[in-house]
C-alpha cells in the first residue's frame, strides 16, 4: 500500500484522563472506562459526521475499524451518550495496542508509550503515568488519522514530545508541522485538538518519482516509456491522471508514515496529455468490472497470497502495484470466498450454474482499495442481476430488501419483466459474512450521484 490523502486528524494529550481510559479496567477509581471522551462542540461533531459519512442531525453510534501496521480492532464513535461524544473500543479487548503502554516499546511493535500495563492496583497504574518522562518517553500524544475515501476507518498512532534519543523513532517531530501545532495546543486541561485537511490524488512511489524525473528532461520520451515495467507504467498513468496534493499518510508504516508529494515538474505537467497517450498505448487499462475480471489470467502465487490476506482480515489491494494479472488473481481469491459464502448460488435468482455466477463488489473495485478483498463487500449474483446491480437498475436496502429502479428501465418491457419479479423480495443471506450496511449505503450513494 502507498500513502493515502489525509482527511482528518485527531490529537489527544496523554494525561491522567487518557491514561486511565487506555490503561485498562481496574476495580479502582477512574479506571473503569472503555472509551476516550471527546468534544461536544458543534463544529467538532459536524466535522466527525462529515468524515464518517453520516448526518450531523441523525447521529448515534457509528461502527469503526481501528487500524495499525500490525493489526486492527473494532470500535465505535458514539455521538450521543450521558456526557459527551466518545471514541470507544470493545471492553473485553481493551484499548487498541497503539494507545497502550509496553515495557519494551519500539518501532517494530504497535505500542509506543513506555510503562508496565499489567498492574492491578490503581496506585501502581497511576505511578506508571508519572514515570513516563523519567523513562525517556517525554509527553505522549495519541492520534487518530482518517484517510480520504476510506470507509469509517481510523489509523491509530502515538508520538512522543521531547523524548530521549532512545525514542527518536517516535519523536513528535516526525509528523508534519500542522500536526505538531495541533499537539502543542493540547494540555492536561484541554486535551483534544483536531483538523480537517484538503488534498487528494495519488502519492507517487519511488519508482514513479524516478520515472517522472527522467521524463522532466527527456531527449526521447519513447525510450523512457519503453524502459518502464508494467507496474511502474500503470502506476505512472494513475499518478499523471491524479497527481497528489496535500498531506499523505502510509498506513503500512508506523511512525514515519507522513509525506507531502512535490508538484509535477513543469515540463511533465505541460506534456501530461501526450505522455498519457503514449503510456496508455503501452500499458492497457486494468479492467474494473467484476464480470470481466473473473475471466482474466491469474498468477497462482498471487491468488494464494490474496487468500491468505483474506484469512487474516486484510483486504487492501493497492493500485500502485496492480497489473491485469493481479486484478485477475485478486478477483479469483475474492470470488472463491464470496461464492462459497453464498453456497455457490445467486443471492437473488437462486441460479447455481457456476458459469453464470459472479462475485459482485458492493462498493466497486475502483472506489476503495482497502476493501477490495472483503467478503462482506461481495454478493454472489448471476450475470443479469450483476449487471443490473452494477448499473443501478437494482439496489439493495439496509434490511437486504431488493429495489428495482423503474425509471432506469424505461421502455424496455422485457428487462422490466426480468427484474420486476425481484422487487420487494429479500436477498438470500450468506453463511457467514453478510453484506455490511455501510457498504450498501455507499453503493446507493454512488448510484444516486451517478458515480
Amino acid at each position: 500500500m502507498t500513502a493515502w490523502p489525509v482527511e482528518w486528524v485527531l490529537v489527544i494529550y496523554y494525561g491522567p484522563a487518557a491514561h486511565k481510559a487506555t490503561y485498562g479496567r481496574l476495580a479502582s477509581p477512574g479506571y473503569s472506562k472503555d472509551y476516550i471522551q471527546l468534544s461536544k462542540k458543534k463544529e467538532f461533531v459536524e466535522a466527525v459526521a462529515h468524515v464518517l459519512s453520516v448526518s450531523s442531525t441523525e447521529t448515534g453510534t457509528v461502527p469503526l475499524i481501528f487500524r495499525w501496521p500490525q493489526g486492527h480492532a473494532r470500535g465505535d464513535f458514539v455521538f450521543r451518550s450521558a456526557d459527551r461524544p466518545h471514541l470507544k473500543w470493545e471492553t473485553n479487548q481493551g484499548a487498541p495496542p497503539p494507545w497502550r503502554m509496553t515495557p519494551l516499546p519500539s518501532d517494530a511493535v504497535p505500542e509506543t508509550i513506555p510503562g508496565n500495563p499489567d498492574h492491578s492496583r490503581f496506585e501502581d497504574a497511576d505511578r506508571e503515568l508519572s514515570q513516563i518522562t523519567s523513562r525517556g518517553g517525554g509527553q505522549p500524544y495519541l492520534m487518530a488519522i482518517k484517510l480520504k475515501d476510506e470507509s469509517r476507518t481510523l489509523h491509530l498512532r502515538a508520538y512522543l514530545g521531547n523524548p530521549s534519543n532512545q525514542f527518536a523513532w517516535a519523536d513528535l517531530k516526525l509528523v508534519p508541522e500542522e500536526i505538531q501545532t495541533l499537539a502543542a495546543q493540547t494540555s492536561q486541561s484541554s486535551a483534544l485538538e483536531w483538523s480537517l485537511f484538503k488534498g487528494g490524488g495519488i502519492s507517487p512511489s519511488n519508482r514513479v518519482k524516478e520515472a517522472v524525473s527522467r521524463l522532466a528532461t527527456p531527449e526521447d520520451w519513447t525510450s523512457v516509456v519503453d524502459s518502464l515495467d508494467v507496474d511502474t507504467g500503470r502506476a505512472l498513468i494513475d499518478y499523471l491522471r491524479r497527481p497528489g496534493d496535500g498531506l499523505f499518510f502510509d498506513p503500512t508504516r508506523n511512525h514515519d508514515a507522513w509525506s507531502r508529494p512535490a508538484p509535477l515538474p513543469m515540463a511533465v505537467a505541460e506534456s501530461a496529455d501526450d505522455l498519457l497517450q503514449a503510456l496508455e498505448g503501452r500499458f492497457p487499462a486494468i479492467p474494473q468490472e467484476d464480470s470481466t475480471a473473473e475471466g482474466l489470467e491469474t498468477d497462482p502465487v498471487e491468488v494464494e497470497d490474496f487468500r491468505n490476506q483474506i484469512a487474516q482480515g486484510s483486504y487492501a489491494v493497492d493500485d500502485a502495484t496492480a497489473t491485469t494479472k493481479t486484478r485477475g488473481s485478486a478477483q479469483r481469491a475474492f470470488a472463491d470466498a464470496v461464492k462459497a459464502n453464498y453456497g455457490n448460488r445467486c443471492a437473488i435468482t437462486g441460479l447455481t450454474t457456476k458459469d453464470f455466477l459472479i462475485a459482485s463488489h458492493i462498493v466497486p473495485w475502483s472506489k476503495d482499495h482497502n476493501i477490495r478483498l472483503d467478503p462482506s463487500n461481495g454478493i454472489c449474483l448471476s450475470l443479469l442481476v450483476d449487471r443490473a446491480f452494477e448499473k443501478g437498475y437494482l439496489t439493495i436496502e439496509d434490511d437486504l430488501t431488493i429495489r428495482i429502479d423503474e425509471d432506469r428501465i424505461g421502455k424496455d418491457e422485457e428487462l422490466r419483466r426480468q427484474l420486476q419479479q425481484f422487487h420487494g423480495k429479500a436477498l438470500s443471506p450468506p453463511r457467514k459474512q453478510p453484506p455490511r450496511i455501510e457498504y450498501l449505503q455507499r453503493r446507493r450513494t454512488l448510484i444516486a450521484s451517478g458515480d
